[in-house]
C-alpha cells in the first residue's frame, strides 16, 4: 500500500507541477512575446470524466479512489486579442491541457510506464464532440512517465488539431513532441517550461553525477545532449554558460567532438588570458594555472584515444573467445586451420591494441603525477603560512601571557578581602550554639516519648494496656503536668469508703 501511495503522490505532484508552470508561463508570455492580449483559464470536465469512466471500466466505485487518483485536472487556455479598441475579444487560439495516467496500474499497486497511441487517441475522442466553437486549436498531453515512440509519431498527424505531448524527466526536464509547424510559431515559447537557469542546474547535476568521468576523459557534447533531452546547440549553450560560473570547467576538441571536462586550476580570467598572449609573444614561460590546464587537455585526449583502444579490445576479445568456442566445436581439419589462422590474426591484432593501451597508460600516469606535483606547489605558494620564526615568535609570547596570567589569578586567590567583621563572627556563633542546644534537646525528649505498644493476647489486657499506656503526646518526667488534666482526674475518682 505504500509504494502505491508514493507512485500516486508521484503522479499527482506531476500533475501539479505541469499545469502550474504551464500556467505561470502563459501569463508571464501574454501581452509580450505572444499574439494575444490576454488569457482565460478555466477548468474543463473532460479530465475528471476520463478518470470516471476508467473507474467505472474497472469496475470501482470508491470515490476516495477519484479523489486520490491523478489526471481529474484539466484546464483549457483561452488566448484572447483586443478588437476595435477592446470593445470587442477574438480568440487567437484555444488550447486545452490534460495529465495522462495509468489508472488501470495504480489501481493494482503498479508502476506505470510510457503511455501509448492508444491512450493518447482515447484522449483525443474527448475533443471531438465538442461543439465548432469549443473545440480546441492545440491540445497538450503530458505523462509523468512519457510516451512511447507510437504515441510520440502522433503530433505528425494532419486532421485534427495540433497535438503536443510532454513527458517528464527523471531529472527534472521535459520531453517534448510538437509539430513543426507549432514550435516553428511565437507559440512555441508557451512549451518552454523550465527556464534557462533550471536548465543550467540540471546540466551540472549530470556533471557532478559523472564526475569520475569529467575529472578524467570529459563528456562528449553529443552524449551530454542526449543525457540531457537537448539539441546539441542547445546544450553547447547551456556548457558555455556553465564554464563561465565554474572556472574549473573546460572544453576539449577531439576527433571533431568537444568534450567538457574539469580542471584542477580554475580559469584566470580574460584579463590574465590576456597577459598570458603577451608573456607567450616575449618567449616568458607560462604560469602553474596555464601548464596545469594545458597539461589536463593533454590528459583529456590521451584518456579519449585510450577509450577508443579499449572499446576495441573488448570487441576483438569477444571475437577470439568466440572463435575459440567455434575451434572447440569444429568437426574437421579444415575448419580448425580457417579459425586458427582467423586466430592467429585476431591475436596478433590485440597485441597491438593492448601495447597502445599500455602506452597511453603510461603517459597518462605521467601527466597524472606531473598534474599532481604542480597542483600541491601551487597550492602550496597560493595559501600563506607562517614560518618557522613566527611560529617560535608567537609561542612564546603566548607562554610568556599564560605565566603572568597564573601568577596574577595565584595572587588574586591569596589577597582577597572578606568583609565579615568580628562583631558579625561572634553573633554568628552565638546562633550556632543556640542551634546545637535545640537539637541536644529534642533529641532527649524523642526516646522518652514514644509509647511501648502491647503484646498479650486477652482482651482485659488489652483494655489495661490501653488504659495505662502513656499517650504519645505526654509529657516528659520532668515537666509539670498541666492543670486542666489534673482537676479531671480528681472529678473522675471514686470517693473513700469510711
Amino acid at each position: 500500500m505504500g509504494a502505491d501511495m508514493d507512485e500516486r503522490s508521484r503522479h499527482r505532484q506531476f500533475e501539479e507541477r505541469f499545469v502550474n508552470q504551464l500556467r505561470a508561463r502563459a501569463l508571464a508570455l501574454v501581452g509580450d512575446q505572444l499574439p494575444a492580449d490576454e488569457v482565460r483559464i478555466v477548468p474543463t470536465p473532460e479530465g475528471i470524466d476520463g478518470v470516471r469512466a476508467a473507474l467505472r471500466r474497472l469496475e470501482v466505485y470508491d470515490r476516495d479512489a477519484l479523489d486520490a487518483l491523478p489526471g481529474t485536472r484539466s484546464r483549457q487556455l483561452r488566448f484572447r486579442r483586443r478588437r476595435f479598441a477592446g470593445l470587442f475579444y477574438r480568440d487567437a487560439l484555444r488550447v486545452r491541457v490534460r495529465v495522462l495516467a495509468p489508472i488501470e496500474k495504480l489501481l493494482r499497486d503498479e508502476a506505470g510506464g510510457p503511455l501509448g497511441r492508444e491512450d493518447v487517441l482515447d484522449a483525443l475522442a474527448a475533443y471531438e464532440l465538442l461543439p465548432r466553437r469549443e473545440k480546441p486549436d492545440v491540445v497538450i498531453l503530458a505523462s509523468a512517465d512519457g510516451f512511447n515512440s507510437e504515441a510520440r509519431a502522433m503530433v505528425d498527424r494532419d486532421a485534427g488539431p495540433r497535438l503536443v505531448l510532454m513527458g517528464g524527466r527523471p531529472d527534472g526536464g521535459w520531453d517534448i513532441a510538437a509539430p513543426a509547424s507549432l514550435q516553428e510559431t511565437p507559440w512555441g515559447r508557451l512549451l518552454e517550461l523550465e527556464s534557462q537557469d533550471e536548465r543550467l542546474q540540471r546540466l551540472l547535476r549530470h556533471l557532478e553525477a559523472n564526475a569520475a568521468t569529467v575529472d578524467t576523459r570529459g563528456i562528449a557534447l553529443d552524449d551530454l545532449a542526449g543525457r540531457l533531452g537537448l539539441s546539441v546547440a542547445e546544450t553547447e549553450t547551456l556548457v558555455r554558460q556553465a564554464c563561465r560560473t565554474q572556472p574549473r570547467l573546460m572544453t576539449v576538441q577531439h576527433a571533431g567532438r568537444v568534450h567538457i571536462c574539469r580542471a584542477p586550476f580554475a580559469e584566470e580570467g580574460n584579463t590574465m588570458s590576456i597577459w598570458s598572449r603577451i608573456r607567450r609573444l616575449l618567449g616568458m614561460k607560462p604560469t602553474t594555472a596555464e601548464r596545469v590546464r594545458e597539461l589536463t587537455a593533454q590528459r583529456v585526449q590521451i584518456e579519449q584515444q585510450r577509450h577508443e583502444i579499449d572499446q576495441k579490445v573488448d570487441t576483438l576479445e569477444t571475437q577470439e573467445r568466440a572463435l575459440i568456442q567455434e575451434g572447440a566445436q569444429a568437426t574437421s581439419d579444415a575448419e580448425r586451420k580457417q579459425l586458427a589462422g582467423k586466430l592467429m590474426r585476431l591475436r596478433r591484432e590485440l597485441r597491438r591494441h593492448r601495447a597502445q593501451a599500455q602506452l597511453f597508460t603510461q603517459q597518462i600516469d605521467i601527466i597524472g603525477t606531473h598534474i599532481h606535483h604542480l597542483t600541491l606547489a601551487e597550492q602550496g605558494q597560493r595559501l600563506e603560512l607562517p614560518s618557522a620564526e613566527d611560529l617560535t615568535r608567537e609561542a612564546a609570547q603566548a607562554e610568556q601571557v599564560m605565566t603572568e596570567v597564573a601568577a596574577n589569578a595565584d595572587l588574586a586567590a591569596h589577597i582577597e578581602v572578606s568583609a565579615e567583621t568580628p562583631m558579625m563572627a561572634e553573633e554568628e556563633a552565638a546562633i550556632f550554639e543556640e542551634f546545637k542546644q535545640v537539637a541536644a534537646r529534642q533529641a532527649d525528649r524523642t526516646p522518652a516519648s514514644e509509647p511501648r505498644a502491647a503484646t498479650a493476647g486477652g482482651a482485659s489486657e488489652s483494655v489495661s494496656a490501653s488504659q495505662t499506656a502513656v499517650p504519645e503526646s505526654a509529657p516528659a518526667e520532668n515537666d509539670a503536668p498541666p492543670p486542666a488534666a489534673s482537676k479531671s482526674k480528681d472529678r473522675s475518682a471514686p470517693p473513700e469508703v469510711g
